[in-house]
């Protein structure tokens, strides 16, 4: 072997490295941003839960079907979030869920409407920080997934086999020929599939507007109920 040929085998090896070291740190970089996103829909989940909390104790404050039913139109919400939870809650369980939160007001129609008041503000503060963590993971995944379709388009098996064929003269990449099917098979092994994140695994909060926004016609709803 001359000079020449032994350069266009080391190109030749090289060439085949780089695209073996390329598939591999793309295949890591995606495993890694997949395990990040997942980290991240959890403590989504995990915040979720804890800004449930504060609806059902909302609910308690409310204190009535009617009264939390003029709220929830108020509020836009053709749904109740929680609340078949609340249901479920016996009435001992139900009052713990307004001790942390301090009593304010001379006279008991006053303290409830602040409770109330002091409830919905936390809880507005606390699901526009969800919304926010929602809509970035929305972006994660739409992110991810181009770069999957890349990652999968650029490291087709048949497409890199046929590369590494082309570079070796039409010989075997892999000894002992791949059937038709078993190259597919591998092909399908080697992509990644896109991440679909619904409605059970990323539950979306509703937004709330500020209480600023709604306090007059809040009070004069509470006020219907002794409030």
């Amino acid at each position: 072997m001359d000079q020449v040929d032994k350069a266009l085998e080391a190109l030749k090896f090289h060439i085949k490295k780089e695209i073996v070291d390329n598939y591999f740190a793309d295949r890591v970089y995606l495993e890694e941003e997949t395990t990040l996103l997942q980290e991240e829909t959890e403590s989504y989940r995990r915040d979720r839960e804890l800004a449930g909390r504060r609806f059902l104790a909302f609910y308690q404050a409310l204190g009535s079907d009617a009264a939390i039913e003029s709220v929830m139109h108020l509020l836009g919400l053709k749904e109740r979030p929680f609340y078949r939870q609340f249901q479920e809650l016996s009435e001992p369980l139900r009052r713990e869920l307004l001790r942390s939160f301090p009593s304010r007001g001379w006279t008991a129609a006053r303290r409830r409407r602040n409770l109330v008041f002091d409830i919905y503000e936390q809880l507005q503060q606390e699901t526009g920080k969800l919304r926010e963590q929602y809509q970035k993971i929305e972006i994660h995944v739409r992110l991810l997934n181009e770069d999957i379709d890349k990652f999968n388009l650029s490291y087709d098996f048949g497409l890199i086999a046929a590369q590494m064929e082309a570079i070796e003269g039409r010989q075997e990449v892999i000894s002992g020929a791949l059937f038709s099917g078993e190259r597919e098979e591998l092909s399908t092994r080697m992509r990644f599939k896109r991440r679909k994140l619904g409605p059970e695994e990323l539950p979306e909060l509703p937004a709330l507007p500020p209480l600023k926004e709604i306090k007059g016609r809040l009070k004069e709803i509470l006020g219907r109920f002794g409030f």
